[in-house]
Formats: structure tokens, sequence, C-alpha cells
């Protein structure tokens, strides 16, 4: 096939983007070069927006391949102050610039606005390459499927369609993409970063069954035409494929992390899954799961082929606001049962993660979070952050209709610069009380505290200072544990 014209693609604040490593391998397949930028390194405490620097040697970089069009993905609003520089930068070049991703896909009409030539909602893989084609021909593409442009002065928004419901349809993501770049600190490094990866990512399935309020995937599998279901896995054979290419690519692997929302656990798929992964990857891995979905039979299969780490998300001990703000049905004895399934599994490690101190929530609801951890069983970590209300989640609508925010003040906390977003991630309530059960709440995964906090519980505002003692203590026992985490996965890796 001949070589046809450059497209760039940009990926922000991931070296290894899947969504993008997607769509250069569906562009390659029709004969088009791509030039992946990986823009940014992702640091989830405190990211760096972009220089000017920066934005020269992105320039630099399209002026070079003079590409057909520059593609970014756009996957969250959380750093959209570095997304609308790229875009001017971008545009400056003199070429269309095409956005995709989930935040595009949610808010087409705002990145038209603000200069994207086109978006392309959901699957990207073939409105890309019918869009290059009639890019490059000149031929229209007005009736592209997925497509959103403005005419005339009109924002047209195409209905979805072309997707696949077999996903290996799509084929594999491209794992060492040959014309890749990275540039972050002032620098560009020619080469795919992913190349020098511990963890390799990979995703079996598209989607989620589950209809959290804080998360954009519901608003996105309603977008999804009737006939393509809401959850796609993807076949045993396509997912060893990668795993097997990875390896042979990603000198450095230690384990596999699997960033499902959930794990498929479909009949018969996770009999084949650990026959075919003991027989070709034999590593270990890190998988996500939910409460309603950890079964204990499945945990101990996928245990016996190198399953090291689950990471679940409680969120709250509060059923109150589980099932009535957040849209989550597990009861107490769900998540309780859950976390011993994969105790007696046998998994090496178990992470939590927990949102804390929202307007939602009451002292009194915080303190049910902390009895919940206290039951919890065996060795875990807990990952403790905030809420934060990230466009398009249903969770939006709620706080403005139960009277937390306006809609003016909603648009500034969900378009705020990067940092003041990711601060309000980790936020800790000024509220001294509150702060102390956050603390303990942190404190408990240690079991050298768990006596001294169960004095600490009649009245913490006494024990204030002692709480705060042990939390730095705390702090600095996670760092010692994550080391030791990594230490001992990386030696399951070596003598498996």
């Amino acid at each position: 096939m001949d070589t046809k014209k450059t497209v760039v693609l940009v990926a922000f604040y991931n070296k290894k983007a899947l969504g993008v490593r997607y769509l250069e391998s569906a562009l390659a397949q029709r004969g088009y070069a791509v030039r992946s930028v990986f823009y940014k390194n992702f640091n989830n405490v405190r990211p760096l927006p972009t220089t000017e620097r920066e934005l020269e040697l992105l320039r630099g970089v399209i002026r070079q391949a003079q590409p057909l069009f520059v593609g970014l993905s756009v996957m969250s609003s959380m750093y959209l102050d570095t997304v609308w520089q790229v875009l001017d930068a971008a545009k400056s070049c003199g070429v269309p610039v095409v956005c995709g991703g989930a935040f595009a896909s949610m808010y087409p009409e705002m990145l038209l606005e603000r200069g994207a030539d086109f978006v392309i909602r959901t699957d990207g893989e073939t409105a890309i390459c019918r869009l290059a084609e009639a890019l490059e021909k000149g031929t229209p593409f007005q009736d592209i499927p997925c497509l959103c442009y403005r005419e005339n002065g009109e924002t047209k928004i195409n209905p979805i369609g072309d997707l696949e419901k077999d996903l290996d349809a799509y084929g594999l993501p491209v794992i060492n993409s040959r014309g890749a770049c990275f540039i972050d600190r002032d620098t560009l490094v020619e080469g795919d970063p992913q190349l020098d990866t511990r963890s390799y990512e990979v995703v079996a399935s598209r989607g989620c069954p589950f209809s959290c309020t804080y998360c954009c995937c519901p608003n996105l599998r309603r977008l999804l035409p009737k006939g393509i279901p809401g959850v796609r896995t993807r076949s045993v054979k396509n997912v060893i494929g990668e795993l097997i290419e990875a390896k042979k690519h990603c000198k450095k692997i230690a384990f596999m992390h699997f960033y499902d929302e959930v794990f498929p656990n479909l009949p018969g798929w996770v009999d084949e899954f650990v026959a075919e992964y003991k027989k070709h990857i034999h590593m270990p891995f890190t998988i996500w799961s939910h409460p309603k979905m950890a079964d204990l039979d499945v945990l101990k299969k996928l245990k016996s082929v190198g399953l090291a780490e689950v990471i679940m998300g409680i969120q709250t001990g509060s059923e109150r606001i589980r099932r009535e703000v957040f849209h989550r049905y597990e009861t107490q004895e769900d998540i309780i049962g859950a976390v011993s399934a994969i105790q007696k599994a046998g998994v090496f490690w178990c992470t939590f993660d927990l949102m804390l101190q929202h307007p939602f929530e009451s002292i009194d609801e915080l303190k049910e979070s902390y009895e919940l951890v206290k039951r919890l069983p065996g060795r875990y970590e807990l990952q403790l952050h905030g809420l934060n209300f990230l466009p398009g989640t249903d969770i939006v609508d709620m706080a403005i209709e139960q009277g937390y925010f306006t809609p003016e003040e909603m648009d500034e906390i969900m378009f705020a610069p990067m940092e003041t977003q990711f601060n309000q991630y980790w936020k800790r309530e000024a509220g001294k009380e509150s702060q102390l059960w956050y603390q303990m709440i942190h404190c408990w995964q240690f079991r050298q505290f768990r006596a001294k906090l169960s004095a600490f519980e009649e009245d913490p505002l006494r024990h204030e200072a002692e709480i705060d003692a042990m939390y730095a203590r705390a702090q600095k026992l996670m760092k010692l544990r994550y080391l030791y985490k990594k230490g001992v996965i990386v030696l399951k890796r070596l003598f498996s």
C-alpha cells in the first residue's frame, strides 16, 4: 500500500494513551503515516501546565510533518488549559484540527466554538479514517457518522454510527509508535516513551455496566446507537495477542495493568483467559473490580496465573450517599463480602478508593466511612480523595438542583485551571473535626495505630495533636509500603 499523507496525533499527560494508539493503528492500516506526540508527563498530584517552549517544539513537529490534520485526544476537562494552548498552536500552523475522546464526545460544541475544525464522538477508528480520506481527496465529509463540524455559521452534529460491535475488528493498538516523540519539561525526545515502561496498560473491554453519577461512563453509554452494547469485550485471543506484542517491544515490563472499568467476567471468558495468559504471558497483573463483581472463584482462577493486585472503589461508608447520591446500590455486606473474597483468593495487594469530604456528606456520614473501614478484613491500602465535579456527569445537575452550587459556580469549578482542579481532587476539608476523622480513616489501614485510634473515637478533638502526628507517620509509611509493593511485584516477575 502506498503511503499517504501524514497525520499528527497528540495525547495529553499520558505516555500510554490507548485511544491515540488505536487511532494510529487504524490510520496506518489505511496507508497514512502517523506522527504521535505524547505531550506532557502524567502527574496526578502536581501536573505541570505547558510552557511556550513546549508549544514551539510542537509547532516545529507540525511544520515539519506538514500533516493532513492534527488530532487532539481530549479525554478530560482537568487539563483544558493545556488543550486550548495546544489547539491554538496547531491552528497557527495552518492545518485543520480534529478533536476526539471522552470530553470531546460529550462537549463537541465547546471544542468547535473554541477553534477545532472537527470533532469525532465515541469510537474514532472508522470516522477518522473516513475524514482523512475525504480531506486528502477533497471529497464531501458531511455525511460521516460521529463527525461534528461547523458549516455556514451553524454547528452540525452527525448521528453516531459505524461503530464496531466486535472490538476485535479495530485490531490492536500500536505498541511501538515508530514516529512518536515525547514533549515535556521544555524538551523533545524522539521515540515512543512507552517502551521503557515497567507496567503495560491494557483494556480488554470498553464501557461500564454501572451508572455512578460522578463518572462519565453512563453518559457515554447513552450516546451509543441501538445495537451497540454498553459494554463490549474483546476476545481473549485479541487481548493476548496485544500482550505478546507488548512483551516483545517493552523489554522492562514487570507487570500488566488492566484498566477496564470492571475486569471482564463473561461466562467462559475468564477460563479461556487464564489458560492463554498462563501459556503466553505468565506475568503479575492488576485489575479493577466492583463490590458487585468480586467473585471468589473467578479471583482464585486469576490469582493462579498472576493476579497480584485488585483495585476497587468503595467510595463511602454511607449507604445513603452510595444509594441516593452516587447511585451505587451495593450494601455494607456486599462490600465486606467483596473484600473478603479478594483476601480469601490470596491476592497479594488490595487497594480501595474512598471519596470523602464533599458537599453531600455530613460529619456523621464521614464517621460511617470510618466504621466501615474498621470492618474491612485483612491487609489493604486506602486511597482517599475528594469528589471532582466533571462536566457531563449526572452528579453536576444533582448538586445544582440540591442548592449546593449555582450553575455559574459549577462552571467555575468544572473549568477551573488544572492546578485548582487537582488540588480539589486531593482536597482536605478545613473543618478540624472533619480533618481528624479523615486522618483516622487513613491511619486505620496500619495495624500498629488501631489500638490508639479506638481510644480516640469518643472525642477526636481532645486528641488533635496525637492524631495529627499519627497521620504524619502514616504518610511516611505509605511511601515505604508503596516501594515494598512494587518491589514484591517486580520480584514475582523475576521469579515467575
